[in-house]
């Protein structure tokens, strides 16, 4: 009757939570269905405004026109690059465990490297600049397009600065994705080892799997951790390479309008004229290196499955030795998925399973206490080394017994035998 409870209230708890990310999931397609529709209104402007402001460039000879149209034609690839691993993330698969989370970390690392590289040849096209000035022609008409391209980019900065900066809403596309974003500790048991464990330690550990389970009362505790991680983890990367990208556009357009404003105003300024636009460009470019070269580096750490540089594992390691009952930590691996999602696996030997199971909640405790949520612990006993050390000796001295007691008959039957032939 009472494991029929257990089963029923189960079945309820599991319902519950169906019911739950079905609506959390309806949730969060609305929210992505508004951010899919800010990137094609995005990317319809900034295409627009991209071929407008090419053919000014080069009718003006504006070397900041031009650059600040191949920003926009680099924002149209990457408003498009971050829709369609917006769409892509969304999706859930049957190959890929964690889903396609990590399909936006992988937008914002291919934006980021084409900001990189647009830079570079800003810098080139700017050098040349420098050695071959040419001055601006109708600087009224360029004003007029960088102030067109920076109320568009204006816009751009307005729609896209919540997500990119936006500290809750990670948090809740954990929620939406039970299997990545759950705060739980699962435990495993090495298959050659659980041979050799009797089966209430087998039930006993498996056991343990839920006792560890974070509780959604528990909200200090996940406060707390949550205080220890680095705010730029709460960024969604891939809208945040999008905002770098209309951000560069930004300073880009201030650029024109000043070099524009220059050229209409003090027009006696023959060295100004000539030597500001590239000038500007190079400083616009040193900023864009500068803002965009973290993104990239936090996108590549993060696609290595390198340790979060706020996680300590020797600390850790420190920690756990110090929990009662710990005799030895090896193969300890950290990694981030994405985000604030960090996963942790590792081997603990213990004492005994008793000491296992005393030591369960301070370990779950501790990891969770460094931002760690989804770790899997996979336990080793000394004990049953010292019971297969026993059975190994107990086996090898019969063995032994066994082989001097052969002997001893084989020589007792070769002795009767040879008295049987004296007494024939």
């Amino acid at each position: 009757m009472t494991q029929k409870l257990m089963r029923e209230e189960s079945t309820g708890s599991v319902d519950r939570e169906r019911t739950s990310g079905t609506s959390s999931s309806d949730h969060h397609s609305r929210l992505r269905l508004s951010r899919s529709t800010r990137l094609v209104i995005m990317l319809t402007m900034t295409f627009a405004f991209f071929a407008v402001e090419l053919a000014f460039g080069y009718l003006s000879h504006s070397m900041a026109l031009v650059a600040d149209s191949f920003h926009m034609l680099s924002d149209v690839m990457a408003l498009a690059i971050a829709f369609a691993c917006l769409r892509i993330a969304a999706r859930s698969s049957k190959k890929n465990t964690f889903g396609w989370v990590r399909a936006e970390v992988l937008g914002a690392l291919i934006n980021g490297v084409f900001l990189l590289a647009l830079c570079f040849s800003i810098l080139i096209e700017s050098l040349t600049r420098l050695i071959e000035p040419q001055a601006i022609k109708q600087p009224i008409s360029v004003l007029v397009v960088g102030v067109i391209g920076l109320f568009i980019n204006l816009i751009g900065m307005f729609m896209f600065h919540s997500h990119a900066h936006d500290h809750g809403e990670s948090g809740k596309d954990a929620q939406a994705q039970p299997q990545v974003g759950r705060r739980q500790t699962h435990v495993t048991i090495d298959g050659n080892e659980s041979q050799h464990l009797m089966s209430s330690h087998q039930e006993a550990a498996m056991a343990i799997a839920n006792l560890q389970e974070v509780h959604p009362d528990n909200s200090d505790l996940i406060a707390q951790s949550h205080m220890k991680i680095d705010k730029r983890l709460s960024k969604q990367l891939n809208m945040h390479g999008v905002f770098l990208h209309v951000l560069s556009d930004a300073i880009g357009s201030v650029i024109v309008i000043v070099t524009a404003l220059v050229c209409w105003l003090v027009p006696d300024q023959e060295a100004l004229k000539l030597y500001l636009d590239p000038t500007l460009s190079l400083a616009m470019v040193a900023l864009m290196i500068a803002s965009t070269f973290p993104l990239v580096r936090e996108t590549a750490l993060i696609l290595m499955q390198t340790t979060p540089g706020f996680i300590e594992v020797e600390e850790i390691k420190k920690e756990l030795l110090k929990i009662k009952g710990i005799e030895a930590v090896h193969e300890f691996h950290v990694w981030r998925l994405v985000g604030e999602r960090i996963i942790a696996t590792v081997h603990i030997k213990f004492a005994d399973l008793k000491a296992y199971l005393a030591a369960a909640d301070e370990i779950r405790t501790l990891f969770h206490n460094n931002c760690i949520h989804s770790t899997t612990i996979q336990p080793e006993f000394s004990e049953i080394l010292i019971e297969m050390k026993e059975k190994m000796k107990i086996f090898v001295n019969l063995t032994v017994l066994f082989m001097d007691l052969y002997t001893l008959l084989f020589r007792w039957q070769a002795l009767w035998e040879e008295m049987a032939l004296i007494a024939h």
